[in-house]
């Protein structure tokens, strides 16, 4: 086995590319700044931490999830949306262009697939930017066609959207359907539109897609911190143990 190769400190990343995905949320294309391409390894749902000295007086540090999978060797990608008064996610929206160079440290973060420990079928459920986690595994392990060596023997992704226009990431979400084992349901929570579920996740929604069935699944949250809140507590209600629940705010 190769050694896992690890950037120690903090990295200059230089944005390759800069990809509108919807009205407020872009993709980032980062490769070294010294080396080029990605330099590092990571497991899908690990984030990087950013440093900002420049934006206001005092430094200001955010966390981001790469939405691009260890399969991707030229580049990693963040994927951001704008947050209302949010400095950092303003700046990377609408102020950075190719070329420019990101300060940032990492990989970090436990959030992602271990088959040692996880359940063979994995429920994902993210709304808004908190998809973008599960698009790095769904990237990582229905690539070459079939599920990847390591994954899980099923992936159900369930995620709100709140209309037609902030579908993040959509293309792909449409092309990973297409695998006999990945099955993909979107929910808008402000817009009635055929081929889409209506309203917010929960427990209802998770009993009509899994068919009643939490058993032998591990449930990976992503999100707002209401959702993160009461949908661990009806899996609880439905036998899920605590080790098969596992989340990530993002708010």
């Amino acid at each position: 086995m190769e050694p896992k190769r690890i950037k120690r400190g903090w990295m200059n990343l230089r944005i390759d590319k800069v990809i509108p995905e919807t009205h407020d949320t872009k993709t980032l294309y980062l490769v070294d700044a010294e080396e080029g391409g990605c330099v590092f390894d990571y497991q899908p749902g690990q984030y990087l931490t950013f440093r900002f000295d420049h934006l206001e007086a005092k430094p200001i540090v955010r966390s981001y999830t790469m939405s691009s999978s260890p399969c991707q060797k030229t580049h990693i990608e963040v994927t951001v949306k704008t947050v209302p008064h949010g400095v950092v996610s303003h700046y990377l929206c609408e102020k950075v262009k190719e070329g420019d160079i990101l300060r940032a440290r990492g990989p970090i973060g436990r959030f992602g697939y271990d088959p040692q420990k996880n359940a063979p079928r994995l429920v994902m459920i993210g709304a808004g930017s908190g998809v973008t986690p599960f698009i790095s595994m769904l990237r990582e392990y229905t690539r070459n066609g079939s599920l990847a060596g390591g994954a899980p023997q099923e992936m159900i992704l369930i995620v709100s959207y709140r209309s037609e226009e902030d579908l993040i990431s959509w293309d792909l979400l449409q092309e990973v359907q297409q695998h006999l084992n990945v099955k993909v349901v979107v929910t808008l929570s402000r817009q009635h539109l055929a081929g889409f579920r209506f309203g917010r996740i929960d427990g209802d929604l998770l009993s009509q897609v899994l068919g009643g069935d939490f058993s032998n699944r591990t449930f990976f949250l992503c999100g707002p911190e209401g959702m993160l809140s009461a949908l661990p507590l009806f899996l609880g209600e439905q036998g899920v143990a605590p080790t098969h629940i596992l989340t990530e705010s993002f708010f």
